[in-house]
């Protein structure tokens, strides 16, 4: 029997393991948009998403060094004494002009007792050789990690959701940058997506182990305001997870996550004044903590059954 691991592999798991102080995430906000909202790349987005539901963006004020310089000053004023990656949260972060995007992102040069590193949130769509260059640079001297929209390797999903682009897409850009070998990958997906069987999940979980990605992010399904999906929720045509579902699924999934792949998330996060369901009575850090007892329990871990 190979020997007990720990039991998830989070993303503070593998920031210790690279720094010898404590890392934390800094979001700031550019409202470049979507292209797959304003007809460039496609007509009315993905069928669950608005975006102020799942970002600070409503909180955010100033260019990008003045949300960095305040939010450096604030987490200090409450006695935060660690260093950040700048991440580039809402919408889709490379959807811009080039010498734009290099700007903003070099920003982080300027904050050297600060900022170890850059995340950028975009759509696998939106990815160049000129960004990548770029980034390509500042990864041989910050830690850069790429977030990758996917939600499912599934075409007849991508197709459902309005998604954009279809899984060959997201393959093709995945090993675009592998030739920037220091640019690390987070794939972000979605479980519980219209008509998908626990073993389409499966599948994409099998698929992120297959592009070695270096992270995932793990969202449920939510029903948000202003979207298809909570017309679809209405008329009772979309299921969403109880908690105690969504904690077994995890419990049958992970296992057969690759140890290697960083878990950045396993809960989603809407915004309360703008999420119709599932509405869980435990809060997500609860949720998170049955997972690890249930995965105990079962004597199970992240790639126990690789």
């Amino acid at each position: 029997m190979p020997q007990k691991k720990r039991l998830i592999y989070r993303l503070k798991d593998y920031l210790n393991e690279h720094y010898p102080f404590t890392v934390r995430k800094l979001a700031v906000h550019t409202r470049l948009g979507c292209p797959h909202r304003d007809g460039r790349h496609g007509e009315g987005g993905c069928v669950y998403c608005y975006n102020p539901g799942f970002s600070t963006i409503d909180e955010a004020t100033g260019s990008v060094r003045e949300q960095i310089q305040s939010g450096i000053q604030r987490s200090r004023k409450r006695g935060f004494a660690g260093k950040f990656i700048v991440y580039f949260q809402s919408e889709t972060n490379t959807y811009g002009e080039v010498e734009q995007l290099h700007e903003w992102w070099g920003t982080i040069e300027d904050f050297p007792e600060d900022i170890v590193g850059l995340a950028i949130g975009t759509r696998p769509d939106c990815i160049s050789e000129d960004i990548l260059d770029h980034l390509g640079d500042l990864a041989n001297r910050y830690m850069v990690w790429l977030e990758l929209g996917l939600q499912s390797v599934h075409d007849q999903t991508l197709e459902l959701i309005n998604r954009g682009h279809d899984y060959q897409c997201f393959q093709q850009t995945v090993e675009l940058i592998r030739y920037f070998p220091k640019i690390l990958i987070c794939g972000h997906i979605i479980l519980g997506l219209p008509g998908e069987s626990i073993d389409e999940m499966r599948y994409t979980i099998h698929e992120i182990n297959r592009m070695n990605l270096e992270g995932v992010k793990i969202h449920h399904l939510q029903v948000v305001w202003h979207t298809a999906l909570a017309e679809w929720y209405a008329e009772g045509s979309v299921k969403v997870f109880t908690a105690n579902e969504y904690v077994a699924l995890l419990c049958e999934l992970l296992p057969e996550l690759s140890a290697d792949v960083v878990v950045h998330r396993l809960v989603g996060d809407i915004r309360d004044d703008l999420l119709i369901a599932p509405r869980w009575e435990q809060p997500k850090t609860q949720v998170i903590q049955r997972v690890e007892k249930l995965m105990e329990e079962k004597g199970v871990w992240q790639g126990s059954r690789v």
